[in-house]
């Protein structure tokens, strides 16, 4: 399971007694230290990190949970990235800034541009069993709020989109978003116009910016560098929803040939069918769990072709069909 530093949970204990929880025995009952909050670089494991969000918002009956947390942070939230981005010129390089070190803020952030016709499409992942509801919500509303912030306010997207359902009170997602929102979307991120992107920031100081740079690239020597079975990871959940997570693409993706990453995986105890298969999974359980997508709709966010050939999957590796699981894993949340 990766980590994500401390610096994640910034305004978790003030939102959590907003909405009427005890912060710290709600934390201890992650198995999160209270104490280690005081140090915002501390490794925390992200799977405990997503447990605790999502039972703060259930047990609190705030859905928005992950989003109020967002809703009160700065740049400078983010951490040592936070000095870099405060001095770009522009949202787009903001956002350039925030993929080239993606890594420092969290191990399981995947992020990801596509231009094409005058729109841009920025793709944002959290992998291995940490994409839940309210994850994703915090980590979406700060990638929003970061890049307008950093231009002044004269950047938003132009629809948000987010696979899980739509609460039944958007207010707090109007107010951060400022935008169209599309629940039950095919992937969670953002589409903006491209020209949008060159909205400018009036703060911006070269200067800073270059020795925020040399910083960072004394923590992350190579902005790449970092386990082959992580980045590979990465790249398979950006790339699976368009049906182009195969050995060939995610090489190509992340800069290798298709026989090097091979040799890189199995250096450390990995294969990338074995690699494919856990993020298949985690994929399939997250969209079944939080949306409701029909089979067919999840088929193709997973990348198969056909719902037959992806309900044949899932029954062999979880020994019943996709729908049945769906109304078994229901059943337990209500008795629960």
């Amino acid at each position: 399971m990766p980590h994500v530093r401390a610096v994640s949970l910034t305004n978790y204990v003030e939102v959590a007694r907003f909405v009427g929880l005890d912060p710290a025995a709600m934390l201890r009952r992650a198995n999160i230290d209270p104490a280690v909050l005081a140090d915002p670089e501390h490794p925390l494991d992200a799977g405990r990190v997503a447990t605790l969000l999502e039972t703060s918002a259930r047990e609190s009956g705030c859905p928005v949970f992950g989003l109020l947390m967002a809703e009160s942070r700065s740049v400078a939230s983010v951490g040592a990235v936070g000095l870099l981005l405060k001095h770009q010129r522009t949202a787009r390089d903001v956002l350039d800034a925030l993929v080239q070190y993606q890594r420092l803020l969290a191990e399981a952030l995947a992020i990801s541009v596509e231009e094409f016709d005058g729109a841009t499409t920025i793709r944002t992942e959290l992998a291995v069993g940490i994409g839940g509801w309210q994850g994703t919500e915090l980590m979406m509303g700060m990638v929003c709020r970061t890049i307008s912030e950093v231009a002044g306010g004269r950047w938003h997207p132009e629809t948000v989109h987010l696979v899980h359902d739509a609460p039944a009170d958007l207010g707090v997602h109007r107010r951060i978003f400022q935008s169209r929102l599309a629940f039950q979307s095919d992937f969670n991120g953002f589409v903006c116009s491209t020209a949008s992107l060159d909205a400018p920031n009036p703060a911006a100081d070269s200067i800073m910016a270059r020795h925020a740079r040399r910083y960072l690239d004394m923590l992350v020597p190579d902005p790449a560098d970092g386990s082959i079975t992580e980045r590979a990871r990465r790249c398979i959940y950006l790339l699976l929803p368009e049906g182009r997570a195969t050995l060939d693409q995610v090489a190509e993706h992340m800069g290798l040939s298709a026989r090097t990453l091979q040799r890189s995986l199995e250096k450390e105890g990995r294969t990338f069918a074995t690699l494919l298969n856990e993020v298949w999974r985690e994929l399939a359980l997250r969209y079944l769990a939080s949306s409701t997508h029909n089979v067919t709709a999840i088929a193709q966010m997973t990348g198969y072709a056909t719902p037959s050939s992806f309900t044949r999957w899932f029954a062999a590796e979880f020994g019943m069909a996709p729908a049945a699981w769906r109304a078994e894993e229901r059943g337990e949340m209500l008795q629960g």
